[in-house]
């Protein structure tokens, strides 16, 4: 069975009562209104709102004199309980009625609607955007009609719960405002109401699938729309912070052991890809004192978090981070003394895998704190050496001499041999993303702060 709603539809599809005969539409609101935009579960009103309000709002409401009115809409985004959402919306817009009154503006030029969940702006937001879900969320939005608590469930289970994260992310933010501006109230009670329309959908309460909605599924491309932030990490640049404050037993003093990393991340899949260099350079000729070490490693990472960018789109911060596991090979030369009769130099090989994990750091999520636990082996011939001859300590020149007690014609290098079975590295890296991939265009480019989204 089918029902026939009728519905009181304007060219401003979202703007209701008080808006009913004023003249404008979704892009002109969208456009010109000013968002006054809060925190999520905040009602406090910003410094640079406030300062908007000052140097903006009220001069073109002085402007327009007796004639000036303020039209708006307040709003929460959807994703908590709905007594929350009402609370949050009633409490933004007491916060900038209680501004605009220290002004003097008095709340009959004041108008604006108080919407807790307001589905039909999230709706024509979407549709200013050209964003390619709109028609799906369209479509369930018509569906379910006035029943937000099964509207709210249909996007939150649609596609897998990507349509829900896409405007959640995008979105939301967005909503949690009191959008605003000032007109001239002569355009007040001039526009024409448009004529009753008839729109067909189902009763509600019913189950209905996407095909049924005609609703386009992903074709695989990313779930973005048009994104604030254009651009997702590319390649991060890390510093173990155990390594830069090292201290070495035997050594016996602070020798912090200089160490980047890169790690590459590509659109898509679960894996990265990634180099270090370890290189401490130290030496203390008088006390017979060295630590000189090359380390070269490479290594790649699997995430349990998908890092594909139809998942996770550029603006929803990093792509990958939580746990993950990985596999690494290195190679490494090294010079080690500790006094006149401890040292020994070589090169080597090894090979393991790690665990660890990725926990991102501020909103953008462009700074993060990984840790994490190597675990190996590695595979070095090395010589010991000394200061002084073994042999003729009193009679030979002094110098450093490989501890060899045969025939000098028989020596040859690299006569011990070292194999090592277990951990090998425990790392808390800070990581920073220093290039980025384009989203719409290819190639890559340095962060700028100014183009960097704000949610």
């Amino acid at each position: 069975m089918r029902y026939v709603i009728t519905l009181l539809t304007m060219s401003c599809g979202f703007i209701t009562n008080v808006f009913a005969q004023v003249k404008t539409t979704d892009s002109i609101f969208i456009k010109n209104s000013r968002p006054i935009q809060f925190i999520a579960d905040k009602i406090q009103i910003s410094e640079a709102d406030k300062q908007w309000i000052t140097d903006k709002l009220i001069p073109q409401l002085k402007e327009l004199g007796d004639r000036g009115i303020i039209v708006g809409r307040a709003t929460a985004s959807p994703e908590g309980p709905l007594p929350n959402n009402i609370r949050l919306a009633k409490g933004r817009r007491a916060s900038v009625d209680a501004l605009l009154s220290s002004y003097g503006i008095n709340s009959g030029r004041i108008r604006y609607d108080v919407v807790a969940e307001d589905y039909p702006l999230l709706l024509a937001l979407m549709k200013h955007e050209g964003d390619r879900l709109h028609h799906a969320t369209d479509s369930l939005m018509k569906h379910y009609g006035d029943d937000t608590q099964k509207l709210k469930a249909a996007l939150k289970s649609f596609d897998e719960g990507r349509l829900w994260q896409h405007v959640l992310h995008r979105y939301f933010p967005l909503l949690r405002a009191v959008r605003i501006m000032a007109i001239d109230k002569s355009l007040v009670d001039v526009a024409p109401v448009v004529p009753i329309q008839s729109v067909t959908i189902n009763p509600i309460g019913t189950t209905i699938s996407p095909r049924e909605l005609h609703i386009p599924m992903p074709t695989g491309e990313p779930l973005c729309g048009q994104q604030r932030e254009p651009r997702r990490e590319f390649m991060s640049i890390k510093t173990n912070v155990l390594f830069d404050f090292a201290y070495m037993p035997g050594y016996d003093r602070f020798c912090p052991i200089p160490n980047v990393a890169l790690e590459y991340y590509p659109k898509h899949g679960h894996f990265t890809y990634g180099a270090s260099f370890d290189g401490p350079w130290w030496q203390h000729y008088d006390e017979h004192k060295y630590f000189q070490l090359r380390n070269y490693q490479l290594h790649t990472r699997y995430y349990l978090r998908s890092g594909d960018i139809n998942k996770r789109c550029p603006s929803e911060g990093a792509a990958f981070k939580g746990l993950f596991f990985s596999a690494y090979a290195h190679a490494f030369i090294y010079n080690i003394c500790f006094g006149e009769k401890r040292g020994w130099e070589g090169e080597g090989y090894g090979a393991g895998l790690g665990i660890g994990y990725v926990l991102p750091l501020g909103r953008s999520e462009h700074w993060r704190l990984e840790f994490g636990l190597q675990a190996g082996f590695f595979n070095t011939p090395y010589d010991p050496y000394q200061w002084r001859c073994p042999i003729n300590p009193d009679s030979a020149p002094e110098q450093y001499y490989y501890k060899w007690y045969g025939d000098a014609k028989n020596f040859k290098k690299r006569q011990h041999r070292y194999t090592w079975l277990g951990p090998t590295r425990l790392e808390i890296t800070l990581s920073y993303d220093i290039l980025y991939r384009r989203n719409h265009k290819k190639g890559v480019s340095f962060r700028s702060h100014e183009a960097a989204a704000r949610y």
